[in-house]
């Protein structure tokens, strides 16, 4: 064989291998590994970066993949903001693999981040300028909006937004995989509780660079609503809202495309907490709230939402009591402590498992239902390091395939932003 041209990997020659074998056993590797395999040879990029092995490999895969997850550490001294030793960090867990890996991104030094939404790969954080280490009065206003891709570790400063200097509460960040446009949902409820507030939604579209106020949400039979979750979910935004006074709370979706409302359910059950979650196709309401029983513990329960039938089933119930006991740490009843990331049903509907964040701890559990089981996952890489100052956790379930990580990493271009959008 002396005089061939051909490389050898491991003492097997490439050119023995025919391509539809390549791909096939390529096929089998996990994502992030896949990703290197990249830059083996020519070869092996042409044959991932091609549409025949992306269909190959998302069959292969298919079923067996939970996501990824992406979180964010906080801390408040006296105000909430990032740990500065890890702005610009971006963190995600593969749930197959068990494994962690951390991003670290470009950041401006002159801001810190505030508040933080994440979504279809983006992260948007809202900033404002570094304070002195010493100041206890009053926090900052928010100044700008930056949205980042970690993956492709770019970052850009949005338009101000006509309420930036508000109190938000909902922010939702949602990308069109094909175009990679993307838009920004904010919830303004900075007046509620005064009489005849009603919530404000403002959005933005990267493709125009600008934001426009929304129509408004609908009453529910109060003139003060409170919009507690929301979630981007078959081409339409949903959100529930919270009465002023009460536990009452009522789920509407908002079409994008007419700027239009519609009530989906106009009585959710009573609960303490409720949050949005969309998972494998399908949309969930989680609750915080008493058992229906006499003894009134605090339960976790996961409701599905049929959203053409206007019908709901319960999916899934545990008790605070066994999720405070499995994470080691107190269930607060005030203050979303666990959050649902993703959950697997089976072909019958019934739920198998759930996967569990606790925002406290940044602490990450596959629960089995059929075994009460948990899976407890490695630590979250970025623990608390100074304990004088209260941390918490943000995360949430990041539904990433195979065509959006390849074809992230292989393009030059950022996701569309034009006009007075500025890249940092």
């Amino acid at each position: 064989m002396a005089g061939t041209s051909s490389r050898s990997i491991h003492g097997v020659r490439q050119s023995i291998l025919p391509s539809e074998v390549m791909e096939r056993v390529l096929a089998f590797l996990p994502l992030p590994v896949l990703c290197r395999m990249r830059t083996v040879c020519k070869g092996w990029n042409h044959i991932i970066c091609s549409s025949r092995f992306h269909d190959s490999y998302e069959q292969t895969w298919v079923g067996r993949g939970l996501g990824v997850c992406f979180s964010t550490k906080f801390h408040s001294d006296p105000h909430t903001r990032i740990d500065r030793s890890v702005r610009g960090m971006t963190c995600f867990l593969d749930l197959d693999e068990r494994r962690w890996y951390l991003i670290k991104g470009s950041v401006d030094q002159g801001f810190d981040t505030r508040d933080v939404a994440m979504g279809d790969g983006l992260v948007a954080e809202f900033c404002c300028p570094v304070e002195d280490e010493g100041s206890n009065h009053g926090g900052p206003s928010v100044c700008c909006i930056q949205v980042s891709d970690p993956i492709l570790k770019m970052r850009w400063m949005l338009v101000p937004c006509p309420n930036e200097g508000k109190v938000r509460s909902i922010v939702v960040v949602a990308a069109d995989r094909g175009s990679r446009v993307f838009r920004i949902f904010l919830f303004d409820n900075s007046g509620f509780g005064k009489t005849g507030f009603h919530p404000c939604l403002w959005m933005y579209v990267s493709s125009t660079n600008k934001w426009r106020c929304a129509s408004q949400p609908p009453r529910g039979g109060s003139d003060n609503n409170f919009a507690r979750s929301a979630v981007v979910f078959q081409q339409g935004l949903y959100a529930i809202f919270t009465v002023f006074g009460s536990l009452g709370h009522f789920l509407a979706s908002y079409d994008i495309e007419k700027d239009t409302w519609s009530t989906v359910f106009e009585n959710l059950p009573a609960a303490d907490l409720v949050e949005l979650v969309v998972s494998g196709g399908k949309l969930f309401v989680m609750l915080w709230r008493s058992a229906p029983s006499t003894s009134g513990a605090m339960m976790l329960e996961m409701v599905e939402i049929q959203v053409l039938e206007k019908t709901s089933r319960i999916v899934l119930r545990i008790p605070a009591s066994t999720l405070s006991h499995l994470f080691g740490e107190r269930i607060r009843k005030r203050g979303l402590a666990i959050t649902c990331l993703a959950l697997r049903l089976n072909f019958n509907g019934s739920c198998s498992s759930v996967v569990l964040f606790s925002n406290s701890s940044g602490k990450v559990m596959i629960y089995n239902v059929v075994s009460a089981t948990a899976d407890i996952l490695p630590e979250h890489p970025l623990r608390e390091t100074n304990p004088r100052y209260g941390h918490h956790y943000r995360a949430t379930h990041q539904d990433l395939c195979v065509r959006d990580i390849l074809q992230k990493d292989a393009q030059p271009r950022a996701p569309v932003c034009v006009g007075d959008g500025k890249r940092l």
